[in-house]
Order: C-alpha cells, then sequence, then structure tokens
C-alpha cells in the first residue's frame, strides 16, 4: 500500500495538493462558465483566494499544465473587443447625425417642391374661373397710357415723361344717408296724424344718387348709415351726411339749407374749405335760401367725433320738410348734383384730385372765395 499515490497528502507529509475550498472553488467556476451564454465575458474581476504558503514548496509537475484553481484575468477577454466597440458607437453615431442632416435638406426640398406646384395650380384654377370683365372697364382704362406724346416720347425721344396723374379710383368718398338703419327721422304727418313723409327716405333718395354720380367718375365711394361700424376711424378725402330738417311748425315761415363742420376743427382748414364749396354750389342749384341757424346736435354731431381726425367732413340740412317739402321730395336728382358739384369743387381747390374731368350736367362747380386769416399779433 506504500506505492499508491496519496491524492490528497497531508502537510505533515511534506507533500502540498489542493485544499478542500479552492477544489470547490475551481469547480463552481467551472459550473457558472458552462451555464454561461456562448461567447459572454464577465465584466469585473474575482478575486481568488491565494494558496496556503504550504503549497508554495509543492514540486512542479513534469508538465506545465493550467491550474483551473488560478484566477482567469477577465481584462485579458475583454480588453481586445472593448476599444472596436467604441469606435463602432462612434461610426454609428456620425451616421446618424449625417442621415439626420440630409432628412431636414431633403424635407426643405420637398417643402419647396409642393408649395410651388400647390402655388401653380391656384393660379391655374383662377385663370380658368375669372371672368375677364371682372375689373371695371374704366379702371382698366385709367391704368393704360393712351396719350400719344407720352408714348412718342418714351418711344425714341429721350425725354423725361409726364407722370401720369392718380387715379380717381384711389380716392375715397364718404356718403352718409341720414337716420338709415337707426330710426326714421323726422316725420310729416296728415290731419290724422298718420306718417306720410319721412326724412329717413328722402335722405336715402338722394344719396343713392350721389353715390351713382361720384363712381360714376370712377371715385371709390361708400354708402354709410348712420351708425355705419365703418365710420369709426373711417379715412377719406371728404366725407358729407346728408339730412333733411324738421317737419314742425314754427308758426311762420322757416326756410331754407344748412352745412356745418365740427366745432372743434380749424376755422380754416379743409372741413371749412368742404362746408363752403357744398353750400356755395347747392345753392346755385337749388331755389333755397343759406340758413346760418346752427344746433348743437349738427357743430357737435356724433360722426365728427368717430371718424379718422383728418378726414374733412361735414354735414348738410337740404332743406325744411314744411317749407321746402316740394323741393325734397319731388326733386332728389336736383339735389344730388348741387351736393355732387360741391364735392368736386372741394377736390379740386383742396388739391386732393387734380384735373377733374368735366361733370355730366351743363353746369359747372362753383369755387368759394375764402377770406385768409390774418393772425392776431399782426392786428
Amino acid at each position: 500500500m506504500s506505492d499508491e499515490i496519496n491524492d490528497n497528502p497531508s502537510p505533515e507529509n511534506g507533500k502540498t495538493g489542493d485544499s478542500a475550498s479552492a477544489i470547490f472553488a475551481a469547480i463552481m467556476r467551472e459550473a457558472a462558465e458552462k451555464a454561461r451564454p456562448k461567447g459572454a465575458k464577465f465584466s469585473s474581476e474575482r478575486a481568488t483566494p491565494s494558496p496556503r504558503p504550504s503549497q508554495a514548496t509543492a514540486e512542479p509537475s513534469a508538465e506545465a499544465e493550467p491550474n483551473p484553481a488560478e484566477p482567469v484575468d477577465d481584462n485579458e477577454e475583454t480588453a481586445g473587443p472593448a476599444e472596436p466597440q467604441r469606435f463602432r458607437r462612434i461610426s454609428r453615431a456620425g451616421v446618424h447625425q449625417s442621415r439626420v442632416g440630409s432628412g431636414l435638406a431633403g424635407g426643405f426640398l420637398r417643402t419647396i417642391f409642393v408649395v410651388g406646384i400647390s402655388a401653380g395650380l391656384v393660379a391655374t384654377v383662377l385663370t380658368w374661373f375669372t371672368d375677364p370683365q371682372f375689373l371695371n372697364p374704366a379702371v382698366v382704362k385709367g391704368l393704360q397710357l393712351n396719350d400719344p406724346m407720352l408714348m412718342a416720347n418714351i418711344a425714341g425721344s429721350g425725354a423725361t415723361p409726364t407722370p401720369v396723374a392718380t387715379p380717381n379710383w384711389h380716392y375715397r368718398i364718404g356718403i352718409i344717408s341720414g337716420h338709415r338703419g337707426q330710426d326714421s327721422g323726422a316725420v310729416c304727418t296728415d290731419e290724422f296724424g298718420y306718417p306720410e313723409l319721412q326724412e329717413v327716405d328722402i335722405n336715402f333718395s338722394v344719396a343713392q344718387r350721389v353715390v351713382a354720380k361720384l363712381k360714376a367718375e370712377n371715385f371709390t365711394v361708400d354708402l354709410l348709415d348712420e351708425n355705419d361700424p365703418r365710420l369709426d376711424n373711417y379715412q377719406g378725402v371728404a366725407l358729407v351726411s346728408i339730412h333733411a330738417n324738421t317737419c314742425y311748425d314754427f308758426g311762420e315761415f322757416v326756410s331754407g339749407y344748412i352745412v356745418a363742420k365740427a366745432e372743434a376743427r380749424p376755422d380754416f382748414g379743409n372741413d371749412t374749405l368742404l362746408r363752403e364749396c357744398v353750400a356755395l354750389n347747392f345753392g346755385a342749384l337749388v331755389p333755397l335760401e343759406r340758413s346760418f341757424v346752427l344746433t348743437l346736435d349738427m357743430t357737435n354731431y356724433h360722426v365728427f367725433r368717430t371718424i379718422h381726425p383728418l378726414t374733412p367732413a361735414v354735414i348738410l340740412e337740404m332743406g325744411y320738410m314744411l317749407a321746402d317739402r316740394d323741393v325734397l321730395e319731388n326733386e332728389p336728382e336736383l339735389l344730388a348734383q348741387a351736393i355732387t358739384n360741391g364735392i368736386y369743387c372741394y377736390l379740386g381747390v383742396s388739391g386732393s384730385v387734380s384735373g377733374l374731368s368735366p361733370l355730366r350736367s351743363d353746369s359747372r362747380y362753383l369755387v368759394p372765395l375764402l377770406e385768409t386769416p390774418t393772425p392776431e399779433w399782426t392786428r
């Protein structure tokens, strides 16, 4: 039995061998290696207990076989693949950035292409379905250069062409039909007390004709109600509010027309010029005398406080519905022509419109002679 090899010599015999704990650790490591998926690596090292001092004196075996109890250096297994993996992550990030940049550029180009195609289709559809007579022929004619001398200068003479005057449609004029959309205004009744004549009807009949005459000269004209929302900060070259005076019986003959501007406006500004032009030309055609009996409702007319401060405006009382009923009820065309002449007077004299075309009637507007105010300090 002495020749038998002692597989687990004890230290007393002077020979070394693996301890039970080392063998158990090696067996557990082998089991872990078999249970681990193929190709997987540990990310951290595990310390293996160092051999006992007595084991250091063990005789080396004839062949150097690897001891399964020796610790395995995980860094040696993972050191190689770690660096290429980092480079792969960097290269993937670069590819992602390039793909994002190309995607933004492509999306921008596609958007421009879609917008261009859509605009072309809309323009084509509008061209197909737009009436050739959509624009007023008078407006088209006003935009054309038909002056032979001007065309000759442009063609070959080399002279500077004369500037074309601004067309009339560029200028906006407001005409208010008094009390329309609000109430009936003044009312004349019969012997039984039933209404037979209303101011709102007289005003509207005249206002419609004034608008038609101004539009015939290619002006832009707004027919406005008494409390029209468009009057809020309204801007135009002129504004005239058309009214008729009361039908009340004062016990005496009260007749005449009245023209008033805002009391808050300057006495020698465009409002005064508009007032005098309307008054002079209205009296030249209508067989009524001018009255200067002003009321607070006229000088502090609510529209004067609503419109733009630079819009010249006046209110016209065309006559008294009791004494002047005949002309108010039966001569709307004459009244409209007189008001139109007054507006033309103002536009021509104030310089708002130069080179006004002749009126369609035989009569021409009159121009008032206004005194230039003398400053107080020079008197």
